[in-house]
């Protein structure tokens, strides 16, 4: 988890043609795409013919960069994050057919850039998470999970039919550089008093900014000013 940590420090970095990149492209494309390959395989079967919100993050692909080991590899590929399998999904061409979607390998050593959303690969938890702050002393990771519900259809004249659901249901992890998960409660009561030995501070501060700490730009606020203290702890 260090060595994901260390990922943000290349964000601001250009990926270059050189026959090194063109080298190390080649390994990803070998390597880690399409180790999995569940739409071929004909396994993806969860999606119903109508449903109301989205497995995705986003339902569009969209270019991104992978990171393997810190580098830049390629920015040759189009992803998006399929919250309901875990799997960072992948095309090679944009206008490809979705039975060409692959897989992105599972790894702590490769992450994904899409678009301006960072997601490092977690080995003990088996999963990926998005990285929306690193601090000082600790950071912010959202896991962006779903919940299925199944269509349901009337029973009579007096029901009504509905569609099957995916609905959003995230997770916000406060991480330590040690790599340990440490769960943010969803109540807004839970999460003002969630903040270790600054929870005075952090109520105040909560107060006097107006905050809605249920709103992930307010809490991304509040993560802030707790990891600005030299003395935070958990």
């Amino acid at each position: 988890m260090k060595k994901a940590l260390l990922i943000v420090l290349l964000l601001s970095l250009a990926t270059s043609a050189s026959a090194q990149f063109y080298h190390t492209y080649y390994k990803i494309e070998e390597g880690f795409v399409g180790t999995i390959d569940r739409y071929r395989m004909g396994t993806a079967t969860y999606l119903p013919d109508g449903y109301n919100g989205s497995p995705y993050q986003n339902e569009s692909f969209v270019q991104g960069t992978i990171y393997q080991d810190n580098t830049a590899v390629t920015s040759s590929y189009f992803f998006r994050y399929n919250a309901i399998e875990d799997d960072i999904e992948v095309k090679e061409n944009i206008t490809d057919d979705d039975t060409e979607i692959q897989v992105l390998a599972k790894s702590p050593n490769i992450y994904v850039k899409i678009s301006n959303d960072l997601f490092v690969y977690d080995e003990k938890s088996k999963g990926y998470f998005q990285v929306l702050v690193v601090g000082n002393n600790f950071n912010l990771y959202k896991k962006i999970a779903k919940k299925f519900y199944p269509e349901r259809r009337a029973r009579n004249s007096f029901e009504k039919d509905f569609l099957a659901t995916y609905k959003d249901n995230d997770i916000y992890y406060v991480v330590d550089k040690e790599g340990n998960f440490y769960a943010i409660p969803s109540s807004k009561n839970k999460r003002s008093k969630f903040f270790g030995n600054k929870k005075a501070e952090i109520s105040k501060f909560i107060n006097n900014s107006k905050l809605n700490i249920n709103e992930e730009n307010s809490l991304i606020r509040v993560f802030r000013y707790f990891d600005s203290f030299e003395d935070i702890s958990l």
